[in-house]
């Protein structure tokens, strides 16, 4: 498969999604794999870049496809139009990322943890082809062939999920 090993957490608006991704990136700092996230921002409201009047904004404003500032602090990389999922893929493995966890873009596929609130998110379940697990927020679903959590048994899915990750860059590593 290759580097990155990916991860798509997906789920309606405040099913947890943001809550699972950062204590996997806890987890995954931890074991010191390189990790990025790609959030999917499902609204068409313009993204606040908090740049107003500073150089990366006049840069986009006359023209650039996109601007970057770099220091010792960090590096920030701002465009105007969105990025293609798979293309935000291609840069982060030129970055030389291990594993990318993907927040939301419910309509691509990867392989996915999937959030359910209730039993009325089950069409999120027919819709998914490569279901790793699913968390529900109070009890099981039907899905016997699928592993299951309960929001709360939080030590059991980061395990679980920790085990996945691990296992699949510690392949590629090889």
């Amino acid at each position: 498969m290759g580097f990155p090993v990916i991860l798509q957490v997906a789920g309606y608006q405040n099913s947890g999604k943001t809550t699972v991704i950062t204590k996997l990136l806890k987890e995954l700092t931890k074991k010191k794999i390189k990790t990025a996230v790609i959030k999917h921002h499902g609204h068409s409201d313009v993204l606040n870049l908090n740049d107003a009047g500073k150089d990366t904004e006049k840069h986009r404003e006359a023209g650039a496809f996109i601007t970057g500032i770099s220091s010792k602090g960090g590096t920030i990389f701002s465009m105007n139009d969105e990025l293609p999922l798979e293309k935000t893929i291609e840069v982060y493995k030129a970055l030389d990322i291990e594993c990318v966890l993907i927040e939301g873009y419910k309509q691509i596929q990867y392989p996915r943890v999937l959030l359910c609130r209730n039993s009325d998110d089950s069409d999120l379940i027919n819709k998914s082809n490569e279901l790793i697990a699913i968390i529900n927020r109070d009890q099981l679903m039907n899905q016997p062939s699928v592993p299951q959590f309960i929001r709360s048994e939080e030590t059991e899915w980061i395990k679980f999920m920790m085990e996945y990750l691990t296992s699949r860059v510690n392949e590629e590593r090889a």
